[in-house]
């Protein structure tokens, strides 16, 4: 780990104070963002090196006035809503449902397989309710232990959420909420490979029981070789979302955001587990802003129960900015350190509204000039100079 982020990294594991943090808006309710918004235009400007300009203007309103009330007791955040999609009909969804991953070149917007889109999902989703298909067993099963279909909650280049409602009779009754991740394969992807993909992440996943971390409870077939996984649903929306929404966080905010993102990093490196993703994108959020690490898809074990050594890395991955230095030069490295890396990267997100550098590598001029701060003991300077340089030369 970079020296001049372990002072940064020992503040923030230092016990959090309880104190109640209080988002003041004018949307009147405090509603669900929507959930695991992936592979959108504005995803692809963050490579940019500035996240989209705020476009709600209440949440923008809300987040340059007076955010936080303190007061004894527990720890809340009130977010602001976000417009859900239109509900489709229940019969869509079982027809919907039946037909979800049937891959077929038709079906396919690009060479790759991939759906860029909002509109394109839309696009092939209206294909496949043409298609007659019903009910069958598997989607009998999963209705009676996760209740009924009833939106998108998000979408992904190959794959799908779905947000499951059901009705837990009890007096009183209580609404109980799923998540569903519906996987598609990849165009040519052998059925194999596709299930050892989609079983290890699920594995490691379910194997992680903690606050900060989406809970995935099931992994079942959907039809046509297919897989669903059934998860933990987090109304608060993720991190990505809530920045485009309303651009840089208060102090006191990011701080608490980020306490909780490195509990449970801290918790998973305990448990072996390097997650090798970590960004706005994969930091979801309760209804009152408890934050949950998600998407197991790149994570890796480092270290098995029974060992105390650590097996290094040698495979790159991650998104832009998040990818830590080491893994662009040759050689092994720890793969915990890319998870501290990329945990930093988010907080100067949150701080900011924007990423120190687009790549972290020679020909980058912003991290070049990091390392040379680095250099001559330089600490603490990221975020002062990101606010004070960077957007003050962007506005004249």
């Amino acid at each position: 780990m970079p020296r001049c982020l372990q002072p940064v990294l020992q503040l923030f594991l230092k016990p959090l104070d309880f104190v109640t943090f209080e988002r003041k808006h004018d949307c009147g309710l405090n509603q669900a963002l929507l959930t695991q918004n992936l592979a959108t235009q504005e995803a692809l400007e963050l490579t940019e090196g500035q996240f989209p300009i705020p476009r709600d203007v209440n949440r923008m309103k809300a987040s340059k006035g007076k955010i936080f009330a303190q007061s004894n007791g527990k720890h809340y955040h009130y977010l602001a809503s976000l417009k859900l999609k239109k509900r489709i009909s229940k019969w869509k969804w079982n027809r919907l449902w039946a037909r979800i991953c049937i891959e077929s070149k038709d079906e396919q917007s690009t060479d790759s397989g991939r759906l860029h889109t909002h509109t394109e999902w839309n696009q092939w989703i209206e294909r496949l309710l043409d298609g007659g298909s019903t009910l069958d067993d598997n989607m009998k099963l999963i209705t009676q232990k996760y209740g009924d279909i009833r939106r998108i909650a998000g979408f992904g280049a190959f794959g799908v959420v779905l947000l499951s409602h059901k009705k837990q009779e009890c007096n009183p009754s209580i609404d109980r909420y799923y998540a569903l991740k519906v996987f598609r394969r990849r165009p040519q992807q052998p059925e194999s490979e596709y299930h050892r993909h989609i079983s290890s992440e699920f594995s490691i996943a379910s194997s992680l029981q903690h606050w900060n971390i989406v809970r995935a409870f099931e992994l079942l077939p959907v039809g046509h070789g297919n897989l669903c996984e059934c998860m933990e649903y987090c109304s608060g929306g993720d991190l990505y979302s809530l920045l485009v929404a309303s651009g840089p966080l208060e102090k006191a905010e990011a701080d608490c955001f980020f306490k909780q993102l490195m509990r449970g990093i801290c918790y998973m490196h305990e448990m072996g587990i390097a997650h090798r993703d970590l960004k706005p994108e994969n930091l979801l959020f309760s209804s009152r802003g408890c934050l949950k690490i998600s998407d197991f898809g790149n994570a890796e074990c480092f270290r098995f129960a029974w060992e105390e050594q650590v097996h290094m890395s040698n495979k790159r991955c991650g998104s832009g900015p998040y990818i830590s230095p080491e893994q662009y030069r040759s050689g092994e490295f720890d793969p915990r350190s890319v998870d501290i890396w990329a945990a930093g990267i988010v907080y100067v997100a949150m701080r900011t509204g924007r990423h120190p550098w687009k790549i972290a590598t020679d020909d980058d001029e912003f991290f070049m000039e990091y390392v040379e701060d680095c250099r001559v003991g330089r600490r603490n300077f990221i975020i002062e100079d990101i606010c004070n340089v960077r957007f003050s030369t962007s506005s004249s």
